[in-house]
């Protein structure tokens, strides 16, 4: 009886450890009042990533689903071959300084954006600009960190949450091995428009959800 109650008490802690982000509320929340939910959290991300709590970096990181992109993903796509194909190449200085002229106010309207930010950081790196080099870095550690604490993916109800299609993908690395013959999958659209995504490899699963779904 008391091995049970242990194991009971050692899942609750490891549950906690995740965020069970509410989508719905979040939702709520920024289509409601984004000058209170939104833009002041945006403001901070921008200039002092690290103040930010676990919880406003949920609000602010989901949140941005449903607010009008200034620099979406397909904006990030037409650009890829100009600049941040080129923002990920080994580069000098000045042609670096050069990229940035362009890169940075693609940035400015969507620092949320992990793949500008890894681009970001390696531009700031070649030109030698320590200040904006920590507050990006921080930023994508933020990002990345506010993905792996949202769920554990192990249950429907506790889902992996992500903000891009790509990132869904991802997921699939998290299994221990690879069975084309035992995989599955199924996806379900969800009230706030989010899609779920179920990954099974014989007896491992993996739900992710895709908030707001794919646009």
């Amino acid at each position: 009886m008391k091995k049970i109650i242990f194991i009971g008490f050692i899942n609750f802690l490891f549950a906690l450890s995740y965020g069970q982000i509410n989508t719905e509320l979040i939702k709520k929340n920024v289509t409601e009042n984004p000058k209170e939910n939104f833009y002041p959290l945006m403001e901070k991300f921008l200039t002092n990533p690290s103040d930010l709590t676990q919880e406003q970096l949920n609000q602010l990181y989901y949140g941005s689903k449903f607010v009008k992109n200034e620099y979406t993903l397909g904006d990030y796509n037409s650009d890829y071959d100009r600049i941040w194909k080129q923002a990920g190449k080994r580069l000098s200085s000045e042609k670096a300084n050069k990229i940035l002229f362009q890169a940075e106010p693609k940035y400015q309207k969507n620092p949320l954006n992990r793949y500008v930010l890894k681009e970001m950081v390696n531009l700031y790196k070649a030109v030698g600009n320590k200040t904006k080099l920590e507050i990006v870095t921080a930023q994508l550690d933020l990002s990345e960190k506010t993905v792996l604490k949202s769920g554990d993916g192990k249950t429907e109800d506790n889902p992996i949450c992500v903000i891009y299609p790509a990132d869904v993908l991802v997921q699939l690395e998290r299994f221990s091995y690879v069975d084309r013959n035992k995989f599955e999958q199924k996806i379900k659209q969800l009230s706030d428009g989010s899609i779920l995504t179920m990954y099974k490899m014989g007896s491992e699963v993996y739900y992710v959800k895709l908030v707001g779904g794919y646009f």
